[in-house]
């Protein structure tokens, strides 16, 4: 039974539970919705403009699940395992996530055109996933968000990603570089998406409080898995 046990915590962050699916629904909804206001903001801004649109299926699909593999990847390795040893050994989930978002965004710092401040975004960004994993304590919600952070950016709206050029159903031409875009890095590294990071944290902390009736966190607190 004791390694029973043991098995079903190590596999716990990954278990669905009763709140998996809407948190998955709620992670989608709430970085498309900040990734659509970044792009609103940057068209009437004067920051980018649209120049084609196309769609090709294959390249499509292959920027699907490349996002959707790369974000979970991301979130297994930063959430499920390092986060989850910072919190076992500090006991601090605070201090948990904050060691781990200056790692994710110092590992993001290494991309090409990243600068300063695209790496205090993405350090946000680890913000953002932190608090939906330790909140929940599942994979499903930090995935979601980051998932659809990724996904509506790139290979949907067209943006560079994190200092990669992708290609996506909108071609995007931009029309500033400086900080207040992100330039070639991606909107990520500019003042407006720094700004719509604060909202998502916002939204993130008003969702867990609507489906869990506030923000609570107890270490040893069993995992209500699905029967």
């Amino acid at each position: 039974m004791a390694k029973v046990r043991k098995w079903k915590a190590l596999f716990a962050p990954i278990t669905p539970d009763i709140y998996s699916r809407n948190d998955i629904l709620a992670g989608i909804g709430i970085t498309s919705f900040a990734i659509m206001g970044i792009f609103v903001a940057s068209i009437i801004l004067g920051l980018v403009e649209i120049t084609n649109v196309s769609f090709h299926l294959n390249t499509f699909a292959y920027y699907t699940g490349l996002t959707l593999l790369s974000s979970g990847y991301e979130e297994l390795v930063f959430r499920c395992i390092l986060l989850i040893i910072l919190v076992k050994v500090f006991r601090k989930p605070w201090f948990a996530i904050l060691i781990t978002s200056i790692y994710f965004g110092y590992v993001h710092f290494d991309n090409d055109h990243a600068t300063l401040l695209s790496a205090f975004s993405n350090g946000l960004g680890g913000v953002m996933y932190g608090l939906a994993f330790i909140y929940t304590r599942k994979i499903w919600l930090p995935w979601a968000l980051h998932f659809a952070w990724n996904y509506v950016q790139a290979p949907i709206l067209g943006f560079p990603l994190s200092g990669f050029k992708v290609e996506g159903i909108l071609k995007l031409k931009l029309l500033d570089d400086s900080w207040l875009s992100g330039g070639l890095f991606g909107p990520e590294g500019g003042i407006v998406g720094v700004a719509f990071r604060f909202i998502v944290i916002m939204l993130i902390v008003l969702w867990i409080r609507k489906s869990r009736g506030g923000l609570k966190y107890s270490f040893n607190q069993p995992y209500n898995l699905q029967s």
